[in-house]
């Protein structure tokens, strides 16, 4: 998965007939096939990125922010992703994913192990996605 940072500039070499309505430096996920829906629809990251959007509107102004929710969001899909789970599976498949994900980042290797806070961050994030209902 790729992680980017919109930028505006030089929009009117798009092809577009006006400037697109997203924020600066807002993070935008897309699959490594720079794909966002396929014949059955739209894919998780059209909705991951929906919900990216509205942060400035949901209580997190800064761009900062907007960085740190993404990339958070950014590890959960890619650990769901490495495990053939689908970001929108059901609601005790994804349960039981995030308690791998809590063993993974919390006693796994170095390199991805997170502080309580990133935790906790990345534990609000994956559950933003959960199906609501039993699932």
């Amino acid at each position: 998965m790729i992680l980017h940072y919109f930028s505006s500039a030089r929009w009117e070499e798009w092809g577009l007939y006006e400037r697109p309505v997203i924020r600066e430096a807002m993070p935008v996920l897309v699959d490594e096939d720079l794909c966002f829906e396929e014949a059955a629809g739209p894919r998780a990251t059209v909705v991951m990125n929906l919900w990216l959007r509205e942060l400035p509107v949901s209580g997190a102004p800064s761009p900062k922010s907007w960085r740190t929710y993404a990339q958070a969001l950014k590890g959960w899909a890619e650990f769901l992703g490495a495990r053939r789970i689908p970001v929108f599976a059901d609601r005790q498949r994804l349960r039981d994913a995030l308690s791998l994900y809590a063993e993974y980042r919390l006693s796994g290797p170095l390199e991805v192990r997170l502080s309580p806070a990133s935790w906790n961050l990345a534990v609000k994030d994956a559950l933003v996605l959960l199906p609501v209902g039993g699932g």
